[in-house]
């Protein structure tokens, strides 16, 4: 009975690593190329910001939930792989910080004051904000999608490992099953 629900929790753990550990990456894949079109799209400081600050949020809020049951499996497997799953992790939250002050700052005074800024003003603005905080921004999404093509690579070794835990499990606990449905009432 023990060696069934521990094998049980075991297979469930594993299998929630498997779907966290995906959904992480597939979710940090879309940041970085939310905010890297926002970075490379001059269009972009004349249309309302608040539309895909709010999509990266809710991206994050998601990303949130990912989090915390597979860093806590990769700090017991691989410390290494942790500290560069909480590293990577910390990078996307500062795109999102850093691409949504170049975002304000391109749109200008405009947006606060109600006044929409002239063609050449606007683009004044956008260059300003290119060198304050774009180019450190678009830098830090270079390395982001750097780190994100090698951490993949690593975790997929963990999730295949985690795959074939599950399903290994998955057989035992089938096999227990039914072996305890086999037995005879008499026998308890």
């Amino acid at each position: 009975m023990f060696l069934r629900i521990r094998t049980t929790i075991q297979r469930n753990r594993a299998r929630a690593f498997v779907k966290n550990a995906r959904a992480w990456y597939l979710t940090c894949r879309a940041v970085s190329a939310l905010m890297g079109d926002a970075l490379h799209d001059q269009s972009i400081i004349k249309q309302d910001i608040g539309y895909e600050i709010d999509q990266v949020d809710r991206m994050l809020l998601h990303l949130g939930f990912y989090i915390p049951d597979s860093l806590g499996t990769l700090k017991r497997r691989n410390p290494d792989l942790a500290q560069r799953f909480d590293e990577v992790t910390q990078q996307v939250y500062q795109l999102r910080n850093e691409t949504t002050i170049f975002l304000i700052r391109s749109q200008g005074p405009g947006p606060i004051s109600g006044a929409e800024p002239e063609e050449e003003a606007s683009m004044i603005y956008y260059y300003r904000a290119l060198e304050d905080v774009g180019f450190k921004a678009r830098e830090l999404k270079v390395n982001l999608d750097r780190d994100l093509k090698y951490i993949w690579r690593d975790f997929q070794k963990i999730i295949l490992q985690g795959e074939i835990a599950a399903a290994f499990l998955a057989r035992i606990c089938k096999q227990q099953r039914s072996n305890s449905h086999q037995e005879e009432p008499g026998d308890r």
